[in-house]
Order: C-alpha cells, then sequence, then structure tokens
C-alpha cells in the first residue's frame, strides 16, 4: 500500500484595503481629511518612485510626510 499524503493548505493573504483616489493603502493616510490627504498621497508616491530608483529620499520629503501626517492642533 502506497502512503498518500497530504497536502497542506497554503493561507491565502487578505487583501488590504486602498483608498479610492490614490491607490494607496487606508492605513497611510487615516486621520487626514481632504487636500492634505492628497497631499500627502502625493509625497508618499514620491518617496516611492525614489526609494524604487535607488535614488536618496530627502530629508524635506520626509519632513513633509510627518508634517502632514500630524493633526492639527486644536485652539
Amino acid at each position: 500500500m502506497k502512503m498518500v499524503k497530504k497536502k497542506k493548505k497554503r493561507r491565502v493573504a487578505r487583501r488590504v484595503p486602498k483608498d479610492k483616489k490614490s491607490g494607496l493603502a487606508k492605513k497611510y493616510l487615516s486621520g487626514v481629511k481632504g487636500s492634505r490627504r492628497s497631499q500627502l498621497a502625493s509625497v508618499i508616491k514620491q518617496m516611492n518612485r525614489l526609494y524604487k530608483a535607488g535614488k536618496k529620499i530627502p530629508k524635506s520629503l520626509i519632513e513633509k510626510r510627518i508634517r502632514l501626517g500630524k493633526k492639527k492642533k486644536s485652539s
């Protein structure tokens, strides 16, 4: 008699919810609304392009991303 090995089922990775306008994962844009959201998306995309091309990401771009992602201070 031959022993039949059972194949293990492979886990299917869950799809990440994406933003409709920019196509980025929503987690990177959470907590930001309106024009700041689109600005943040464009900065993240720009950083992504530079990284993929193997270029250096300027500190000013990193700081801009941090500034756009921060919540406004309520007075």
